[in-house]
């Protein structure tokens, strides 16, 4: 796509007929005629008169306030109306920078399969200075390019494969935000690079880069992301959003035209359909109003949504998509209203006589007091969030594919044919860049009699046919026969869904055997073994069940390679087929599998003292005293034989070894309850239990409760939601979601594109009614009566919430089981609650985040978090019996926070605390059990972490002394060497000015030389006076490698710099 910048008034000549069609992008510095006050649609009439009415509509640049600002737009142009811009140059195709490209190393690299820790497939084009990922964006997908290391720093380009749901982008978002991230880091480390070049007086390198994230996909990809406008927020990211809602220009006449192009790679689009023109069956549409409470006018806003055109309501979600990401929002911008139009849970300010701001304390909105009229400050909600409702969507019936194909590069230049026909070294350069020239006896010499013939590109293809009725469909696409499109194609990797395994298609086996120079892989469920994706996390359970088999089971896996597909092979992570310098496969850098028994070897032999700890810890618990001693300390504790799971003790965002939040609790006889739903949940779940148990499991779930919004807490429940709706379809089975309103309204706006069961869930709804606590709103399905309604509330728990300081409406829950009695905690996240400690008063079980360590309060507080002291606390005034603590912060990515210099919190005999691990499994009546093995499962990370650091785990105090020493004596050598290189830089400088005439001070440079800093500086090499700068030794290589005059034009080695200096 052409990007043109155009004057106010768009002069456009008559349409010339083109054999392709043509995308430009529009920009006015001015609204124009007719624009109406809001961001909307401007129509067909907006279009200048010269276009035909065969010219689509013009949408503006969703985001953009239409005064003051410039309004960018996107005009599609049917092929036969392609017309010509006369009032300004013609737009440049993106530069091919050949030169590097010739070079550059490009492979495509399997980076998942299908697996429980990586429910979809994906795919890596590589090339040195960017890579594009293709397949399944799935849950894990991020945690799992963590583990294999990654550089997600040059990824720009997703492209989706698939239909669109939670299966092919649940992982997107948590991508996308590292991704953005990444990109951020980026700019500030160019941004301080920059300032160092400018302060040593040198010219900043121009650069290229593209910082910018541009994703691909089927229809209802800009909706799936609007719906988490509440929740996703990063400021100023330029995010381009490419959803492909109709065929691509690649189905028509023309296929050389590529639907994606920049310097590297062109990507083709391949939509495919059901033979049905119906969508997937959904769920029944529930409105806004059965769910939330106070929302009388949903049943309305549904019925204008339905009366909006599809561009309307694709217009209103690019708008939301934009509020998320590219805002300036600022949380301390404050805009004055009246009061009684200020939000009744908003924070309202006002500026006192003095003309200081001020909280208001005043009577509030919604209450029956007198409204005081005066003005008051508010905080504006970021723009995503002022959007209430999307339009209604429906499940898609399409499938992306994709073809995708390096540039042609150039062949070698054959300097003895140039010599034979007498082309002087001088014209090498133009032949090898295309140019034709003449010699002085006017032989004409083309660059085709002194190259080798053109490379032609290599590509790859990706295929995702999710259903069986879309076979036909693909097999019709005209690019299958387009024998110059597929020449090149080295690589066909084939995604297959749970549903249905393409490559078992007599039809598609066919078609594959068509192509018998191409390498078939596939990536399917039920041909690539179930193997550990990641590696680091297992090993580590895998120490620990060694240490305490009880507490912790060993993970389901399985790396035996399944029976083999006659039409293709079977795709392993890591596999590489090479595309340039020199094609084809590599199994060099395949992921190896895990090895248990090397593991316990190495464990066995290198943590002898760790060994024994466990050893002595067993003999312990298997003690007929201690365990009649522990039966009688806990003999007042009810169903001692409920079990609690780990499945995710991490913080913010998914790190190697530990995933976001999420804790299982499973209550024999009552069910088992979800409390957090990070995301791949149901993938953490699939890895303990196995796919099989898992359904069962399901089956038995009553209820998923979220803590709040923040998207580490609930990510995985969309698909641990359409899981049970399948395994439980049929039955009379009720779902309970316990959550704020928030997170109510994303489960219906999200159950248009994907099925979620809302028919049979129950809403548990809490809302500011009483104080201290929330008030509860049951908002059950209207297929059932009220005689159902009420004995679903009998059989559930008792449920009592309250607000907890963290975000906005954070809470933490209390549940209390009867008739046992059995009382179960759950702080969420959040600063130490006194009104929580109330609520969970005499708890059986506390469930309770302690992300940062004593000695970090600052941080707890200014993040709104809790120390281990401060969750102890807890516990004590809770006159909690059973402490887990959770939720790290991933600053310690294996040993959990340790006790720092906090309060030195006393808790009863009778009370056990444990550290949750991912994958644990203990029971309530084992938390005694389970402490006497913590020394051990600590000396063991303790002494791991210190061999990654390079340290002997055992060499005591005075080894630790001798360490730090070292790394002393290193930081003082950098120093030095630093200010060492930067004196040769400032020689070097004086030297460049000295031989372009400029030497008028050549003896006192030479005095410089000898006297180092303390002779007078040449002119022109005045600086302002700065503390010497730490650099690593290669940072100050790298430094002295190229000096630059201040044209910049000449370089120079250090050392020949210096000699000029001395001469």
């Amino acid at each position: 796509m052409n990007r043109l910048r155009l004057p106010s008034r768009l002069k456009i000549a008559r349409p010339s007929l083109k054999s392709h069609p043509s995308k430009l992008a529009l920009r006015t510095k001015k609204v124009p005629p007719g624009f109406p006050s809001y961001i909307g649609v401007i129509t067909r009439h907006h279009i200048p008169k010269l276009l035909s009415d065969g010219t689509s509509v013009w949408f503006p640049y969703p985001g953009r306030s239409p005064r003051g600002h410039t309004l960018r737009a996107v005009l599609n142009i049917p092929r036969e109306l392609n017309p010509t811009i006369t009032t300004i140059n013609k737009a440049v195709a993106p530069e091919k920078n050949q030169g590097n490209a010739q070079t550059m190393t490009s492979y495509t690299q399997v980076v998942t399969t299908p697996t429980a820790d990586t429910p979809g497939a994906c795919v890596l084009l590589h090339f040195d200075r960017r890579r594009y990922l293709f397949g399944r964006m799935a849950e894990g997908t991020q945690r799992a390019m963590v583990q294999r290391k990654v550089a997600m720093a040059k990824i720009h380009n997703i492209f989706v494969t698939g239909t669109v749901d939670w299966s092919t982008t649940g992982g997107l978002p948590g991508l996308m935000l590292t991704l953005a991230d990444v990109v951020a880091g980026a700019k500030a480390a160019r941004a301080d690079e920059l300032a160092v070049r400018e302060a040593k007086g040198l010219k900043s390198k121009d650069r290229d880069i593209d910082d910018d994230l541009h994703i691909y996909g089927g229809r209802n990809l800009v909706h799936s992301l609007a719906t988490t406008r509440r929740f996703i927020f990063r400021k100023g990211i330029p995010l381009s959003l490419n959803e492909i809602r109709t065929d691509s220009p690649s189905q028509r006449n023309d296929r050389a035209i590529p639907d994606f192009e920049d310097d590297l790679v062109r990507i083709w689009h391949l939509p495919i359909t059901s033979n049905s023109s119906a969508s997937r069956p959904g769920s029944r549409k529930r409105k806004h109003s059965d769910l939330e409470e106070g929302e009388e006018e949903a049943e309305t806003a549904v019925t204008e949504q339905a009366e909006l055109s599809d561009a309307e309501a694709q217009h209103i979600r690019q708008a939301a998509v934009a509020g998320m990401f590219s805002s300036t929002w600022s949380l301390d911008t404050l805009h004055e209203v009246n009061l009684r139009d200020a939000d009744p849970l908003a924070k309202i300010f006002f500026r006192s006589e003095g003309g200081m701001i001020e909280e208001y304390k005043g009577p509030r909105p919604g209450n029956t007091e007198k409204l005081p009229d005066i003005r008051v400050l508010i905080r504006s909600p970021w723009p995503a969030a002022k959007i209430e409702t999307l339009p209604i969507t429906k499940p898609s019936n399409e499938s992306l594919c994709y073809i995708a194909k390096c540039h042609p590069r150039r062949g070698k230049f054959k300097p003895e044919e140039a010599n034979k026909l007498g082309v002087s070294k001088f014209d090498f350069k133009k032949l090898i860049d295309g140019e034709t020239i003449t010699l002085e006896n006017g032989t004409v010499v083309t660059p085709d009699m002194v190259m080798e013939p053109t490379v032609a590109g290599r590509g790859l293809a990706v295929i995702d046919i999710p259903a069986e009725d879309m076979v036909n469909s693909f097999l019709a696409r005209p690019e299958w026969s387009d024998s110059a499109l597929m020449s090149g194609i080295d690589v066909m990797y084939w995604i297959s869904s749970e549903q249905f395994s393409a490559y078992r298609d007599e039809r598609l086996v066919e078609f594959m055997k068509k192509f018998p120079s191409v390498q078939h892989v596939l990536l399917g469920q039920d041909v690539c073994p179930n193997t550990l994706a990641l590696q680091d996390p297992a090993d580590k359970t895998l120490k620990l069940n060694f240490i305490d088999p009880d507490r912790f089971p060993l993970l389901k896996f399985d790396s035996r390679p399944l029976a083999p597909v006659g039409a293709g092979d079977v795709g392993a992570a890591g596999a590489r087929i090479n595309l340039h310098p020199k094609p084809g496969p590599s199994s060099e850098f395949l992921v190896s599998p895990i090895d248990p028994i090397g593991t316990l070897k190495a464990l066995v032999g290198q943590h002898r003292e760790v060994v024994e700890m466990a050893r002595e810890a067993s003999k312990k618990i298997a003690d007929p005293a201690f365990l009649v001693e522990v039966e009688e300390s806990q003999k007042d504790i009810p169903n001692r034989d409920t079990e609690i799971i780990p499945l995710g003790t991490g913080s913010a965002l998914p790190s190697k070894y530990r995933n976001v939040s999420a804790t299982l609790i499973r209550v024999p006889g009552h069910g088992s309850y979800l409390f957090d739903c990070g995301e791949n949940t149901l993938g953490q779940l699939r890895r303990l239990y196995g796919n099989e148990d898992t359904d069962e499991v399901l089956k038995d779930l009553r209820a998923i409760y979220i803590s709040h919004l923040h998207a580490d807490h609930h990510f995985g429940t969309a698909s641990m939601m359409a899981r049970w709706n399948k395994v439980t379809a049929g039955t009379d089975a009720l779902l309970g979601v316990i959550a704020t309103g928030g997170f109510h309204s994303w489960m219906l706006e999200y159950d248009g594109v994907e099925p979620l069961g809302l028919d049979r869930v129950v809403g548990i709804v809490p809302y500011r009614g009483g104080q201290p606590n929330a008030d509860l709103g049951w908002k059950f399905p209207p297929t059932l009566n009220q005689s159902e309604c009420n004995t679903m509330q009998e059989r559930f728990p008792k449920v009592e919430i309250c607000w907890v300081d963290h975000c906005q409406n954070a809470t933490a829950i209390v549940m209390t089981f009867a008739p046992s009695g059995l009382k179960i905690a759950y702080s969420g996240d959040c600063r130490p609650s006194k009104k929580f400690a109330e609520l969970g008063k005499g708890a059986h079980l506390l469930l309770h985040e302690c992300t940062f360590e004593d000695g970090l309060k600052g941080d707890a507080v200014a993040k709104k978090h809790s120390t281990i002291s401060e969750a102890l606390a807890v516990g004590r005034d809770m006159g909690a019996r059973r402490i887990l603590l959770t939720h790290f912060s991933q600053r310690y990515p294996k040993l959990p926070a340790p006790e720092g210099e906090g309060e030195k919190v006393e808790l009863g005999k009778d009370t056990a605390v444990l550290y949750a691990f991912d994958h644990m499994r203990v029971k309530l009546g084992e938390f005694k059990q389970a402490e006497e093995f913590i020394p051990a499962i600590k000396k063991l990370l303790e002494e791991e972490m210190k061999e990654k650091e390079g340290e002997d785990g055992e060499e005591g105090e005075e080894g630790g002394e001798e360490a730090a020493k070292k790394a002393e004596k290193k930081k003082e050598q950098e120093r030095k060497k630093a200010e060492k290189q930067k004196k040769k830089l400032e020689h070097a400088k004086a030297a460049m000015e000295q031989k372009k005439g400029k030497g008028k001070n050549r003896g006192k440079v030479a005095e410089m030389v000898k006297e180092g800093e303390g002779g007078e500086k040449p002119e022109g090499t005045e600086k302002p006076e700065e503390k010497p700068e730490e650099v690593t030794s290669s940072e100050g290589d790298a430094k002295s490698e190229e000096v630059k005059t201040q044209e910049g034009v000449e370089k120079l080695e250090v050392k020949e710099s210096e000699d000029v200096v001395m001469t």
